[in-house]
């Protein structure tokens, strides 16, 4: 598989398990930080993805950009679906969100090793009603 469709292929996999991405896809020693929150494992992840997909049961990324250089993939895409159960604390909305991100991945030995991810959170909160828009 080569980086690009690794890019891809990395967010597919979410969106089909509804989960972290495929363990086949990420390293033994596989890391993920998202935006300003701690370093996660695959473990980590799972259950951070879980509850993400848990509160939006629509949600879906929308890759639209793939870069690579060398074992670095940068990937833009667009986050959206709707908020039907509760979030981290706020209760289900019933509203649409579609949020911009931008993740870094260190690749070795053709899986993710690191990413490193942010998203629109206050753009994010403001399509909740949460945050004044």
């Amino acid at each position: 598989m080569t980086h690009h469709q690794l890019g891809r292929e990395f967010f597919a996999s979410q969106d089909q398990s509804r989960g972290a991405p495929a363990p086949a896809l990420c390293a033994d020693d596989y890391q993920v930080v998202i935006g300003g929150g701690p370093p996660m494992d695959h473990r980590g992840h799972e259950g951070f993805a879980r509850a993400f997909y848990g509160a939006f049961p629509d949600l879906s990324h929308t890759v639209e950009d793939v870069l690579v250089e060398a074992d670095r993939i940068a990937v833009r895409f667009v986050l959206r679906g709707t908020h039907r159960e509760p979030f981290f604390g706020i209760p289900a909305t019933g509203r649409s969100i579609e949020v911009a991100a931008h993740v870094i991945m260190d690749v070795a030995d053709g899986k993710v090793r690191r990413l490193r991810g942010v998203f629109d959170e206050a753009g994010m909160l403001r399509q909740l009603g949460v945050l004044p828009g």
